[in-house]
């Protein structure tokens, strides 16, 4: 997540949000508009900052249905993930809150909330969905085949430790989908607390939400 929405040194401190049981937030008294679903490390101050940016009605989703849950290190958030029950569980979780959300219009996803969001995207609720906005999915390589119901962009790292981004990418614009790789980075580009964070990608990336985000209210205002 971007530098200068860091609120706290600790992606454990969450005191500021309110949680319930199925490990979902909310930012905003209005309609809910926007979904994010964060990477492994879950709903951290973070992703609290990167909400307030972009300035929408969000609800957050995290793979932990205990909202004190954190971790020292990227590896032992994502051992406990898949202990969990990995993409396919995060992918179910997700699946209720999309269907419950009438008013969703735009979905952002980071690592495995991207990949459990792609899962989803071919489900016919998500016609309501203005626009997808995927991050450094990984397991996507793994469903390739899937035609979302909704427009998705594909935003990759350049390194991957476990697969080639460039080759994927190739691929999914081959099938028809919107698909890049962004130069000079690693998996966890958008993550703070990741080890592949880059500040100019996080603050380029913060951006052309936001001005995604408001472009389409102010088109459905007018």
């Amino acid at each position: 997540m971007p530098a200068s929405a860091q609120l706290s040194d600790s992606p454990s401190d969450t005191s500021t949000e309110s949680s319930n049981s199925t490990s979902l937030s909310r930012l905003g008294l209005s309609q809910t508009t926007v979904l994010i679903a964060t990477d492994v490390f879950g709903h951290t101050p973070a992703v609290s900052g990167l909400a307030r940016q972009l300035g929408g009605n969000a609800v957050i989703v995290s793979p932990w249905d205990d909202p004190g849950c954190h971790f020292r290190t990227e590896q032992e958030a994502y051992q406990a993930f898949i202990v969990d029950g990995g993409i396919g569980r995060y992918a179910e979780k997700l699946d209720k809150v999309l269907r419950e959300e009438q008013a969703l219009k735009f979905v952002i996803g980071f690592s495995a909330g991207a990949s459990a969001l792609w899962i989803n995207s071919e489900r016919e609720y998500m016609q309501k969905i203005r626009q997808t906005v995927l991050f450094y999915g990984s397991r996507i390589r793994d469903c390739r085949e899937i035609q979302p119901r909704c427009p998705v962009r594909l935003i990759f790292a350049e390194q991957e430790p476990a697969f080639n981004p460039q080759e994927l990418v190739n691929d999914l614009r081959q099938r028809g989908h919107t698909a890049d790789v962004v130069k000079g980075t690693s998996h966890g580009f958008m993550n703070t607390y990741s080890r592949g964070s880059c500040v100019k990608s996080q603050t380029r990336f913060t951006a052309e939400l936001f001005a995604l985000l408001h472009a389409e209210q102010a088109l459905v205002a007018a």
